[in-house]
């Protein structure tokens, strides 16, 4: 646990006794994974300090890492109840709450890193209809991003979609369990902190995830391959949400310093993942691991991208039609 600027004595909301602290709030903020990712590393320091900095003190966190206040798969409820006030999350974990989201892991996602560091900022179409979603549920969106194409970590060689008939995938979420069921294989879902242990004892043959999360927790060291599709299985998009209730009863001053802030550290934290993703592939490279990289119109890329046109297809006749044409539009 890391304390930023300084140590809170209670989680959550504070109002210090006097006239001249009226104005002070002590946040919570949780991340879950490895805290190595940038969208711990980079991120947390970096928006803890501008807040800190730009409200002369107000506004004060105490943050929790690696699931160790909400784990991953329960954020849509700690959130929207007030369990933390801030925290990191994968906005597909939400489709028990909004069945839209589940559309942002399908492969219809082909926009890349580079074209969503414009398009996921408040203001822009496809941030501000999940934010409008989330608000329904309690909660605020801070910012979105993302970490990049999701890799498979397994144990077994991996080039073709055929290799995965019959292999026990760990997912993250419900959308990435469709895909795999796509891909006939059998997806297990877990949250991030279990899948190392799991790829260890076999419980899994494989996992789906971040590329960063995967070397950050070593999950080098328990499997033998790596398949990087780079787009061919979508993307991953994270978010930092806050909870609606404790967001609006700050001034406004203060809201503003708070999503100003989140969306300067998002954009710092994106452009660090941008140009370190080939370095993080290099990673699992150097620690023994054969790593297969899936370019845009190459035959294999075009083969995973075939494999998955019902998924697509069938995204297309469920998800409301603005959302589709959001999501397709470049």
């Amino acid at each position: 646990m890391r304390i930023f600027p300084l140590a809170a004595a209670a989680i959550g909301l504070t109002l210090a006794a006097g006239p001249a602290a009226a104005d002070s709030y002590r946040l919570s903020l949780s991340t879950w994974g490895s805290p190595k990712h940038p969208q711990v590393s980079h991120f947390v320091p970096e928006f803890t300090k501008l807040v800190g900095e730009r409200s002369d003190g107000r506004i004060k966190f105490r943050t929790f890492e690696g699931g160790e206040m909400v784990k991953q798969q329960f954020v849509p409820t700690a959130v929207p109840q007030g369990t933390v006030d801030i925290s990191l999350t994968t906005l597909d974990n939400w489709s028990g709450r909004i069945s839209d989201v589940t559309i942002l892991t399908t492969p219809l996602w082909t926009r890349s890193m580079k074209d969503t560091l414009g398009a996921l900022k408040p203001g822009q179409p496809i941030f501000d209809y999940f934010d409008k979603k989330l608000r329904e549920q309690g909660a605020i969106l801070l910012c979105a991003f993302d970490i990049g194409p999701p890799v498979l970590s397994t144990s077994f060689p991996i080039e073709h979609p055929s290799d995965l008939a019959g292999k026990k995938i760990r997912v993250y979420s419900k959308g990435a369990g469709q895909m795999m069921q796509a891909l006939k294989a059998a997806p297990t879902t877990m949250s991030v902190g279990e899948v190392y242990s799991a790829l260890q004892r076999g419980t899994v043959d494989g996992a789906i995830g971040g590329l960063q999360g995967a070397v950050g927790l070593k999950h080098f060291e328990v499997t033998k391959y790596m398949l990087a599709p780079m787009g061919a299985l979508g993307t991953l998009i994270h978010a930092y949400v806050m909870n609606k209730d404790k967001f609006e009863s700050m001034p406004e001053d203060l809201q503003k310093i708070v999503m100003e802030s989140a969306a300067e550290a998002r954009d710092a934290m994106q452009g660090y993942i941008i140009d370190k993703y080939g370095d993080f592939v290099d990673q699992v490279r150097k620690h023994g691991n054969t790593v297969t990289v899936l370019e845009a119109g190459t035959p294999g890329y075009d083969e995973w991208r075939n494999a998955l046109q019902g998924v697509n297809d069938e995204a297309r006749r469920t998800y409301p039609k603005e959302l589709v044409e959001l999501i397709e539009t470049k």
